[in-house]
């Protein structure tokens, strides 16, 4: 029963390591509409098995904001320069601001909360390995806990800003009661001063075993609406929310 319930909780970890979209994201890539910014566009595949899922989206950066293209109708702004995040509902149309350091600690708050003792702590460990991906040296880093194992290599591009990963991990919204397994790996993220350019994370299970591979394909740059990078006009500010 215990090795059965652990399973399980990998799995989910396995999965969660790249949520799909549940609807179509905005179309950055179509010809712009209105008034239009340079933007740095990252693009990054995902493949899972099994099933050969594969998918593909793009951070956009510009003008010293980002945004994850990936992310409907609840997405995060990134506001590099300011430090801060804005979190924004197309559904209920409101937006609130919260900034990183406020959000590092309140994830640092859940990681910390306790897990049952069967359930092991992943572990984050920076190896030797170097390999060049988009013209940069990447670093490898391995997260281990039980079958799971996780990938990444992280290298300083240097068209995506160094803290964009850090503030992402910091803005991640609780996914799972058992995310305080993963405390040693966000800790190590929350201060990782590049980005993943690569990864892949695989779990046997049965006779078949789950991979998910994440692979940054492109960095280039193209004109874009900046809508996508602004809060939309008429929303409400929320404050004082958690």
């Amino acid at each position: 029963m215990r090795s059965s319930r652990l399973s399980i909780l990998l799995v989910v970890l396995c999965v969660a390591c790249k949520p799909s979209p549940t609807k179509k994201a905005p179309a950055a890539s179509a010809t712009p509409q209105g008034p239009t910014v340079r933007a740095t566009v990252i693009a990054i595949r995902t493949t899972m098995q099994p099933g050969d899922k594969t998918s593909t989206h793009e951070v956009l950066v510009a003008n010293d904001r980002a945004r994850s293209m990936d992310e409907i109708d609840a997405w995060r702004l990134f506001d590099l320069k300011a430090n801060r995040v804005t979190f924004v509902d197309d559904i209920a149309k409101t937006y609130r601001s919260v900034d990183v350091p406020s959000l590092a600690k309140a994830r640092r708050e859940t990681l910390a909360k306790p897990l049952p003792s069967e359930i092991p702590h992943a572990t984050f460990t920076v190896t030797e390995n170097r390999k060049p991906l988009q013209g940069v040296e990447a670093k490898q880093s391995l997260v281990k806990a039980g079958g799971y194992t996780r990938e990444l290599w992280i290298g300083q591009h240097p068209a995506i800003p160094r803290g964009l990963y850090a503030a992402m991990r910091a803005a991640q919204q609780p996914s799972s009661t058992i995310e305080p397994m993963t405390r040693a790996v966000e800790e190590a993220l929350l201060g990782v001063d590049g980005f993943p350019l690569a990864e892949h994370a695989e779990l046997p299970f049965g006779n078949a075993k789950m991979t998910v591979d994440r692979e940054v394909v492109s960095v280039g740059t193209r004109d874009v609406p900046s809508a996508l990078l602004e809060v939309p006009g008429g929303y409400k500010q929320l404050t004082n929310q958690p």
